[in-house]
């Protein structure tokens, strides 16, 4: 007979630090819905898949904005740049005050994407997972954009900072991960310049 050991509960203080060991970036996720600005900021954004092109971002089942942008046709997903931490705090505060001063245009469509990002998506909702206390919303991306930002804010350790890369081998990555291949175009680049040599 085997016998089941219960797993002891973890400490919800200790797993959040835990988790925010693990740097990320900050996307503002904005449409307008009805007439109405309507947006969050989420430090859960990761890209997803290639084709179909998906991301997709993660928010508390007890939000109360979600249930408003989820009725938008698209949603516009902004990447922070590193002068955006005060912006990021305005889009965690009173949702009448969210989009006030900050420059930013309406597609439309009706995703809110903003100007100063380092790199803008406009989405629609794919698919909604229920995952414990939190919702994994898949969004399908419809057109990719770039702002005037260059570096992304980092979120890290309930704090932000910047990327430093002064110190970091500068080569671009030709190793695989997620099990895809990184740089598959300067392969191809680097195979069609051996092909032209010996030419």
């Amino acid at each position: 007979m085997t016998q089941s050991l219960s797993t002891p509960a973890l400490d919800p203080r200790t797993l959040r630090d835990a988790f925010g060991a693990f740097p990320s970036g900050v996307v503002a996720v904005a449409a307008s819905v009805k007439g109405q600005l309507t947006g969050i900021a989420a430090s859960s954004f990761t890209s997803v898949s290639i084709d179909p092109p998906l991301v997709s971002f993660s928010i508390a089942t007890t939000s109360s904005t979600w249930p408003l942008l989820r009725e938008a046709d698209h949603l516009g997903i902004s990447v922070l740049a590193d002068h955006h931490d005060a912006v990021c705090r305005q889009l965690a505060g009173p949702r009448e005050e969210r989009f006030a001063g900050l420059p930013f245009h309406v597609t439309g469509n009706g995703s809110v994407l903003l100007d100063e990002a380092v790199a803008t998506y406009d989405c629609s909702v794919h698919q909604e997972v229920v995952a414990g206390d939190h919702l994994i919303v898949l969004l399908e991306v419809h057109e990719v954009g770039g702002g005037d930002g260059e570096h992304p804010l980092v979120f890290h350790r309930s704090g932000f900072a910047k990327l430093h890369r002064d110190d970091l081998d500068p080569a671009r990555l030709d190793g695989r991960i997620n099990g895809a291949d990184v740089d598959s175009s300067a392969d191809q680049a680097r195979a069609t310049d051996k092909q032209e040599d010996a030419a």
